[in-house]
């Protein structure tokens, strides 16, 4: 499990190596190295075109929406489907651009066509308020998802898990 801190509150996910393998230790290694410490959430889509909730994306070290590690991640095509709370990894055009960059989906009506499209390696487990706040941030461009003041990720740190049994 990880915990991401934000400036509105604590999220757990619970990391899924079986839907992404070299995902998951993408970005517990990223963690691990405190790449996320103090970047923000610095894209909201609080709705789709059609009204649906979207995403919250995060995981940029510039908080450009242009920023990364230093490499690209080649796609996994992870069983896990775009729903509440799942966090998957964000990209460019290329499939194979993810770097640190992740998002937060809001609903499955507006994310259930980014399966298959995007990786996704984790369930929330506790936080969802959280993310109902952060995706509540007001916006000083709706159509950028840029927010007014990005909610900051403090840290995101790893920690024991419990076994669990997948249904998903």
């Amino acid at each position: 499990e990880v915990i991401i801190k934000t400036s509105k509150g604590n999220i757990t996910i619970a990391l899924r190596p079986d839907a992404g393998p070299k995902t998951v230790l993408n970005f517990r290694e990223l963690a691990m190295g405190g790449l996320y410490r103090g970047t923000t959430f610095h894209r909201i889509v609080p709705m789709t075109s059609k009204g649906f909730p979207f995403v919250i994306q995060g995981g940029d070290p510039t908080g450009t929406g242009s920023g990364g590690p230093g490499w690209w991640l080649p796609i996994e095509q992870s069983s896990l489907k775009h729903d509440f709370g799942v966090i998957s990894m964000a990209r460019a055009n290329d499939p194979d651009s993810a770097g640190s960059q992740f998002f937060l989906c809001l609903s499955r009506e507006g994310t259930a066509r980014l399966d298959g499209q995007y990786c996704a390696f984790g369930e929330t487990i506790t936080g969802e308020e959280v993310i109902g706040a952060i995706a509540s941030t007001p916006l000083a461009d709706p159509s950028l998802g840029k927010p007014v003041e990005p909610p900051v990720i403090n840290s995101v740190h790893l920690v024991a898990a419990p076994p669990r049994q997948w249904s998903r």
